[in-house]
């Protein structure tokens, strides 16, 4: 007869294994937890805190993490995206997070595997933790941003301050002038001012320069040709194109040199000697405007370049570019009911600016 007694060490033999397996078991999910938040971490600091690339490179960490699928919808100034990464396990529970800060967001879709409820909360813990990371990386690029934009209210100061400094400069002159009676010492007067005024004179002729156009200025009716515009523009840069077509439009002149300096600005600082261009010029309907295609061929050296990042502020490929051209031409079209778009076709990269005729005023 066997007796419970007889029993007893062997299943305390079989209970603490049992523990010891659970104890494994949760030490190891401990640790490939650490591990994954250290690489998500790691990650982050590698792409700098730029929420783009910390998003595509991601996945292959959230994927060994066991995630099934990610789908996207990125909007990044005025750029949509739209992105599916994916696994061939089977589709289970949906999770939707929507993030959004300034002019970008990211609409997510996390779809986890079908059956994962043994690893539901470690991988509910990495997902919110990536979700923070990208919330964070969103925050970061609005606050550089804003700095910027500091930077810019500065300038303007030191703008004004040049101005006020010029005004100063003039009334005293008036003063002295009006004050001054022997002969002698206007001529002293005027020997001064040998000295002085070529130097006041270069300052106000670098500050009317860095100022901006009068408002007045976009608001025009008189019409602008624009196959003379980008024909201007080309040359300054030194730049051949195949254009076609021809159209006029009712859009402040310097609205549209600065656009077109800009866009063909881009050659010039890549130092692409030989870029292909070919430009249509083609009205809109109800002859409202005019619609410029601008393609160039597409070369190895662009494999990197990417159509969601074209317009975001302070991103740039050139050495001595600012990453500004582009995101400003966007403002400035705006400004003036116009749009801009990039885009990828085959062997090509095209730009498209719709320029839409201003009402008269």
């Amino acid at each position: 007869m066997v007796y419970l007694q007889d029993w007893l060490p062997l299943g305390l033999v079989v209970f603490g294994l049992a523990l010891l397996a659970v104890a494994y078991f949760l030490r190891q999910k401990a640790e490939n937890l650490r591990d994954t938040l250290t690489l998500l971490y790691q990650l982050n600091q590698k792409v700098n805190q730029d929420a783009l690339d910390f998003f595509e490179q991601a996945w292959p960490i959230l994927k060994r993490a066991g995630l099934a699928e990610i789908q996207a919808d990125i909007f990044w100034f005025g750029e949509h995206q739209h992105k599916v990464f994916t696994t061939y396990k089977r589709p289970g529970n949906k999770q939707q997070i929507q993030l959004e800060v300034d002019d970008m967001s990211f609409n997510l879709v996390f779809i986890y595997p079908k059956f994962y409820a043994a690893d539901s909360s470690w991988l509910t813990l990495i997902m919110t933790t990536f979700v923070q990371i990208l919330e964070q990386d969103l925050e970061h690029k609005h606050a550089e941003i804003l700095t910027s934009q500091k930077r810019l209210e500065r300038y303007q100061l030191f703008v004004q301050h040049e101005i006020k400094n010029i005004a100063q400069f003039i009334q005293l002159l008036s003063e002295q002038v009006v004050s001054l009676q022997a002969d002698a010492d206007k001529l002293n007067l005027v020997n001064r001012l040998q000295n002085t005024l070529p130097i006041m004179s270069e300052r106000a002729k670098n500050t009317l320069h860095k100022m901006q156009q009068p408002l007045h200025e976009f608001f025009v009716t008189d019409a602008v040709s624009l196959n003379a515009i980008i024909s201007e523009v080309l040359a300054m840069f030194e730049l051949k194109a195949q254009l076609k077509g021809e159209q006029s439009v009712f859009v402040a002149r310097p609205v549209l040199i600065e656009v077109f300096k800009n866009i063909f600005g881009n050659y010039r600082d890549h130092k692409n000697d030989n870029p292909n261009l070919l430009i249509d010029i083609t009205p809109l309907e109800a002859d409202q405007g005019a619609l410029v295609t601008i393609q160039s061929r597409f070369e190895e050296r662009h494999l990197d370049i990417k159509a969601e990042r074209m317009f975001e502020p302070f991103w740039t490929t050139s050495e001595s570019g600012l990453g500004l051209g582009l995101f400003l031409t966007r403002e400035l079209l705006n400004q003036v009911n116009g749009e801009i778009s990039f885009s990828k076709l085959d062997d090509m990269m095209q730009f498209q600016i719709e320029l839409r005729n201003l009402p008269s005023l």
